[in-house]
């Protein structure tokens, strides 16, 4: 290719090769060997050879960046970003390189190891013939993970060998030897079947367990499950029943076409207008599709219901960590199925606390630990009491026969690069920022001399206002203060009416950590609601004392006619909260038109992204991710002003155009960019057209972010994957970055509380707030 430019004798090449230094003082001692360096060709000639140029690279995917240098001040024309009508608007070269001095710098985030690493295990596992009727070729990690739940559905012989119980023959008698624990029992323990599957997530968790249903067409494998358990006698029925939220059935469905040769599993969705009338429905399909929430209903309404009248050859929960609070409703449901195996699938088995997995083991039936009291005595106790060692052994030899997790590198996708920019504030953004940081020291100060619970936690519901305030000036810039200086901002005083401020309160609330329903003690976090079904959820309530009753709890009280009140003399105001993604990425009191403020400059942040945007290659598609519709709405109108082709997709896209978004990104080589909400990217979507993300603002929980990066970088990769995370300098955003590494500690998850009961720790919350600030 270089010959070819090198023979055109109008053509000049100006090169330039850097070496890498650090290579050349490792190999100073060789007298020969590679040396790593960077060669950079700018190339210069006539406006006539302009197209034949541009053509002249694409023949060899050679795609043209901006230059770095100006060795001739002459016009800049690149061939692969304008068209030869637009020559006219070129800039010189000075321009372009000053213009890019301002190039944003990304600095790599040092890689470190999962959260769960220490339970990775079962690495020599031998790999299990493919179904013949998965059309898909299966990846050597998912043949091993058929070999393992094979395993994991026969008897266990109690030979100690990845096994919690190990049979010890005496002279006297056989005795029963709790590995983990070290007790003893004479009495043979009840066996169990299945386990957790808890890969990362992207690693094709779906096609696995798809897999495995589809290993039942083979008589073999059907005699090998185990039938010896007594259920009061339901009738047995050969179908799985798979579990998942709401959002996933056609993600589930869609997985089943894709990768099962046509008739040869037969399936059914139990959901809303499709569900099953009858036992001899089951027996003509091999497995059924159904929601956490379909299940929860029935097992409350304590019908006969079908699901609940059979035992099923197995039962699989997908995202299983739906089930994680134990005393909840949905979890008492789902662990009084029926069935021979089950199968708890999850990325994230521990998310917030140790006992997280003590409801799956419930859920599975593993004898001692289905007791959840058995579990906290043999393994939590032991963090509690300071014996760390002890305590991960033994949660390592309890993962070791039962979960099986596999590190992301199992898979061979192309690498992921992660990345983060440190954006400086301008002058005038400083100023505004500042302000607003004043602004929430007072509160915070204001509060903390509060001797009155409700009093404190009314300036605490301030104060996060107070706290998403500067998060926002930190992407919206002088936009922020243009809205705040006009008299119909909404005023963050104590004055304001509850049932305007609950839903931002919140929002707010939710996306520092999970908020605890103050009647069943349940938790949910944004990970989760971001999967609930929002068509048969009651919209669960809010106080102005930040006690929070889950949409489960308000129906029943309802039902009861029992008052709601949140105990506090007199009662705090209460207001009804949404959980849809539109709610969750809206900014209440923001809602300003945009073209009111087009006159002020971009925000230095939308200006990065910008920046960085132009300076990728032609064929490079770019996914950038924030939590609220209004940052979206700013970075629109810059890449509008960069001449930049994009797809928005938020929770205000009507259900039925989703798809046609989604397809026209992929499909359009034009559109480089999808604009798309943490709310409605973190689930369900497959965007591996795309192979660099960016995150505009850091989250409080990492958990979503990883999840929204999953949409990318999974299964079906082709490229490196690059993720950007910009943030502010010398801004609170920082602190949130510090509390995301602190959430990715084991250490800090595993010694999180366990009693599982919510108390009101405003006080205390105030003061960590003010310790960040």
């Amino acid at each position: 290719m270089i010959q070819g430019l090198l023979d055109e004798e109008k053509l000049k090449l100006y090169v330039l090769c850097t070496i890498d230094n650090d290579q050349t003082n490792q190999r100073r001692n060789r007298s020969r060997g590679q040396i790593s360096c960077m060669l950079e060709i700018t190339v210069y000639g006539p406006l006539e050879l302009f197209e034949e140029v541009g053509s002249w690279f694409q023949e060899y995917e050679i795609y043209l960046q901006d230059p770095q240098l100006c060795d001739l001040d002459v016009k800049y024309c690149n061939p692969q970003k304008l068209s030869s009508d637009d020559m006219d608007a070129c800039p010189m070269v000075s321009e372009v390189i000053s213009r890019e001095s301002e190039v944003v710098q990304l600095q790599d985030i040092p890689g470190r190891s999962e959260l769960l690493d220490i339970l990775t295990s079962h690495a020599d596992l031998e790999e299990t013939a493919q179904p013949p009727v998965i059309c898909t070729p299966l990846k050597r990690h998912q043949k091993q993970s058929l070999t393992f739940m094979l395993r994991r559905e026969q008897s266990s012989n109690f030979d100690g060998k990845l096994d919690i119980w190990e049979a010890i023959d005496t002279a006297q008698r056989r005795l029963f030897i709790n590995r983990i624990s070290g007790n003893n029992q004479a009495e043979e323990p009840p066996q169990s079947y299945g386990g957790i599957i808890a890969g990362p997530m992207g690693l094709g968790k779906t096609l696995t367990m798809i897999a495995l249903v589809a290993t039942d067409l083979d008589r073999d494998n059907v005699a090998s499950i185990a039938i010896d358990i007594d259920e009061n006698s339901k009738p047995d029925v050969s179908a799985t029943l798979i579990i998942v939220p709401p959002p996933l059935l056609g993600t589930w469905e869609e997985q089943l076409s894709e990768h099962v040769m046509d008739g040869g599993l037969k399936w059914q969705r139990h959901y809303s207008q499709t569900k099953l009338t009858s036992i001899n429905d089951i027996g003509a399909h091999n497995l059924i599709l159904t929601t956490y929430h379909t299940i929860s209903a029935e097992w409350k309404a304590g019908n006969a219901s079908i699901p609940f009248s059979v035992r099923w050859k197995r039962v699989i929960l997908d995202e299983a960590h739906f089930i994680r609070n134990g005393n909840s409703q949905m979890a008492r449901a789902i662990c009084g199925l029926h069935s021979k195996c089950r199968w708890a699938v999850t990325g994230t088995p521990i998310q917030n606390r140790l006992s997280d997995l003590a409801t799956l083991l419930k859920f599975i039936r593993v004898y001692p630990y289905n007791d959840p009291k058995c579990f906290d005595n043999d393994i939590t106790r032991l963090w509690k009491s300071g014996e760390d060692d002890e305590a991960v052994k033994r949660l390592k030899w309890l993962s070791a026969c039962l979960l099986l997790r596999r590190p992301k590198g199992t898979i061979n996708i192309p690498p992921r690069r992660d990345v983060k920019c440190a954006v400086d504030f301008s002058a005038a953004e400083r100023a505004v920022y500042d302000k607003v940081l004043q602004q929430a020291i007072t509160k915070i100060d204001d509060a903390l001399l509060q001797n009155s619970e409700v009093s404190r936690s009314g300036v605490y519901v301030n104060v996060l206002q107070q706290i998403e305030s500067l998060r926002l000036v930190c992407d919206l810039g002088l936009h922020y203060d243009a809205r705040h200086n006009k008299p119909m901002a909404l005023p963050l005083t104590d004055t304001v009416e509850w049932s305007i401020v609950a839903q931002r309160t919140f929002n707010a609330q939710q996306e520092m950590g999970p908020i605890t329903c103050s009647q069943c003690f349940s938790t949910i976090d944004l990970s989760e609601i971001l999967l609930q079904d929002m068509n048969a959820q009651q919209e669960p309530l809010f106080a102005r004392c930040l006690q929070f009753m889950c949409g489960d709890c308000v129906q029943r009280c309802r039902s009861a006619n029992h008052p709601i009140v949140c105990g506090h003399i007199p009662a705090c105001p209460i207001a009804s909260v949404s959980l849809t993604s539109s709610a969750l990425e809206d900014i209440q009191g923001h809602s300003f038109p945009l073209a009111e403020t087009l006159s002020i400059t971009l925000p230095s942040k939308v200006k990065a992204l910008v920046t960085d945007l132009r300076s990728l290659p032609s064929d490079i598609k770019c996914i950038v991710f924030s939590t609220w519709r209004r940052t979206l709405d700013v970075v629109e109108a810059g890449l509008e002003g960069a001449s930049l082709s994009f797809v928005r997709f938020d929770g205000q896209v009507p259900q039925k155009d989703r798809q046609s978004i989604v397809n026209q990104f992929k499909k359009d080589p034009s559109i480089r960019v999808m604009l798309l909400t943490l709310a409605c990217g973190a689930v369900g979507l497959t965007l591996t057209v795309a192979s660099r993300a960016y995150l505009m603002e850091p989250h409080w929980n990492p958990t979503v972010e990883e999840q929204a990066l999953a949409r990318i970088h999974r299964i079906g990769q082709t490229r490196e994957v690059t993720t950007v995370r910009f943030y502010m300098r010398d801004s609170f955003e920082e602190r949130v970055m510090e509390v995301q590494e602190s959430k990715k500690h084991l250490a800090n998850v595993l010694l999180s509380p366990h009693d599982g009961g919510q108390t009101d720790d405003s006080l205390g919350t105030l003061q960590k707030l003010r310790s960040l600030l």
